[in-house]
C-alpha cells in the first residue's frame, strides 16, 4: 500500500506541468457556463435545469474520459516508449496508480463542477429545490458509473494512441446522448456508454421521489455496470501486466 502510494505521488508530479489537470478545472467551468446560459434563456422549471447540469456532464463525460486518459498515456509513451513504468519492479502498482489518480481527479471534477452550479445557479433565478445532501447521490452515481470508462481507455491510449481513444471517447458520447432517448431502451443497460446518463437520470428521480418502484430493467442495469466495473478493471491489470510498451502510431 506504501508502495502504491509512492507510485500514485510520482504520477501526480509527472502531470502537473501538463494539460492533465487544466483539463479538470476547464470541463467543470465549461459545463456550468452552458448549464447557467440554458437557465438564463430556458424557460423551464428549477428542477429541470438542474436535469440538465447532469444530462449534460452525463453526455460529455465519456469524450473527457477518452482525452484526460489520453494525457496520461501520452505521457508514459514519450518518455521512452513507457519504459519508465515498464522497468518498475510491479507493473499492476503502476497502472493501478494511473487509475486511481484518473478516477479521483473526476471525482473531484464533477464534486467541483457541483459546487460551482450551487453557488452561481442562484443568480440566474433559480431556486435549488433539492438539498446539497441530497444532490450528491446522483452526482456520486455519474461518477461511479463512468469509472469503466476509465479502464477501456487507458487501454485504448497505451496500445492505440490519441486518434483511435478520443475518436472512441467522442463516439461514446453521441451514444449517450441516444441511449438516454427511447432509442436506448431495453438497449442501455448492455452498452457501457448508457450507465452514466441512464443511472444518473434514476438517482436524480429517486431524490426527487418521483421513482415509484426499482423496475427490473433498473436492476439489470446497475448489476451489469457493477459487473462490467469489475471486469475491465481486471482487464486492465492483466493486460498491462503483459504490455511490452508497443503503440499504434497515430
Amino acid at each position: 500500500m506504501i508502495e502504491l502510494w509512492y507510485y500514485v505521488k510520482s504520477d501526480f508530479f509527472k502531470l502537473w506541468n501538463s494539460s492533465f489537470f487544466v483539463a479538470h478545472i476547464l470541463f467543470p467551468i465549461s459545463g456550468v457556463a452552458l448549464v447557467l446560459l440554458y437557465a438564463v434563456f430556458a424557460a423551464v422549471s428549477d428542477i429541470n435545469k438542474i436535469a440538465v447540469f447532469f444530462q449534460l456532464f452525463a453526455i460529455a463525460y465519456p469524450f473527457v474520459i477518452s482525452i484526460v486518459c489520453e494525457i496520461a498515456a501520452e505521457q508514459e509513451i514519450r518518455a521512452g516508449h513507457c519504459q519508465n513504468i515498464l522497468v518498475l519492479r510491479s507493473r499492476t502498482k503502476a497502472i493501478s496508480s494511473k487509475f486511481l489518480l484518473l478516477i479521483f481527479a473526476g471525482l473531484f471534477a464533477i464534486l467541483f463542477s457541483t459546487f460551482l452550479l450551487i453557488m452561481v445557479l442562484p443568480v440566474t433565478g433559480t431556486k435549488l429545490i433539492l438539498p446539497v445532501s441530497s444532490l450528491m447521490f446522483p452526482v456520486l452515481t455519474l461518477w461511479s458509473s463512468n469509472i469503466l470508462l476509465y479502464a477501456i481507455h487507458i487501454i485504448l491510449a497505451f496500445r492505440f494512441g490519441r486518434t483511435i481513444c478520443i475518436g472512441i471517447g467522442a463516439i461514446g458520447s453521441l451514444l449517450a446522448a441516444l441511449l438516454q432517448t427511447g432509442l436506448g431502451t431495453g438497449l442501455w443497460f448492455v452498452l457501457p456508454y448508457g450507465f452514466g446518463i441512464r443511472l444518473t437520470e434514476f438517482s436524480l428521480k429517486f431524490v426527487l421521489q418521483v421513482l415509484p418502484t426499482i423496475n427490473a430493467e433498473l436492476k439489470l442495469g446497475i448489476g451489469m455496470c457493477l459487473g462490467m466495473t469489475v471486469l475491465f478493471i481486471a482487464i486492465l491489470l492483466i493486460w498491462f501486466s503483459k504490455y511490452g510498451g508497443k503503440c499504434v502510431n497515430d
